[in-house]
């Protein structure tokens, strides 16, 4: 939780006694790859803080095609987006979840429920800073960018955006994740590798 808790130093300072408090809504799971945590047309009710291991979020379309969402790993970034699993438009709209979220290698997380969560924040008005910085960061911010670079970009570009923000990601991710993240067939992928050497 030490890296965690750095994190979130970056935007607010916390005592000892306010990070055990933090701490005591989370629970650290374990879980195996090949699981899938949550599918898709259920209500996603919690947020998963990944301590260690790789899991992504994807959706199908009315085709039966997959389509990756995003990638989730703790690994250098830029800025740190892909450390939060969850869907909370699902639970604040009390709707389902059109992504479904599979683990890809055995991984270890912090989770609590977005109730929860949504009640410690309320305790301290430095804890909902942090939470509309972050709202903003992880959700609105990355989201923005994300489906402007699909509609706007073509797939080189998107492809030095992604080496941009994770520049070890094929150290972490295998290509056909990649590829599916970023909107290409493997082919392409393996193209945009050998075009950037």
């Amino acid at each position: 939780m030490k890296y965690f808790r750095k994190m979130i130093e970056q935007y607010i300072p916390v005592n000892d006694d306010e990070w055990s408090s933090a701490c005591s809504i989370l629970e650290r799971i374990y879980i195996k790859k090949g699981t899938t945590v949550h599918c898709a047309g259920d209500v996603f009710s919690e947020i998963w803080f990944i301590k260690s291991g790789l899991a992504r979020s994807y959706f199908i379309d009315m085709n039966g095609k997959e389509h990756t969402w995003q990638l989730y790993f703790r690994g250098k970034s830029k800025h740190g987006l892909n450390h939060f699993m969850d869907d909370s438009v699902s639970f604040y709209e009390k709707t389902g979840s059109m992504l479904n979220f599979e683990i890809l290698e055995d991984s270890v997380f912090y989770v609590t429920s977005l109730e929860k969560l949504d009640k410690f924040l309320a305790q301290d008005k430095k804890w909902g800073l942090l939470a509309r910085i972050w709202l903003h960061n992880t959700y609105y911010s990355a989201t923005y960018k994300r489906v402007l670079s699909l509609m706007s970009e073509t797939a080189a570009q998107r492809y030095e955006r992604l080496l941009d923000e994770y520049p070890f990601i094929f150290k972490q991710v295998k290509s056909y994740h990649i590829a599916s993240y970023l909107g290409v067939a493997p082919q392409t992928l393996s193209k945009l590798k050998y075009e950037s050497r």
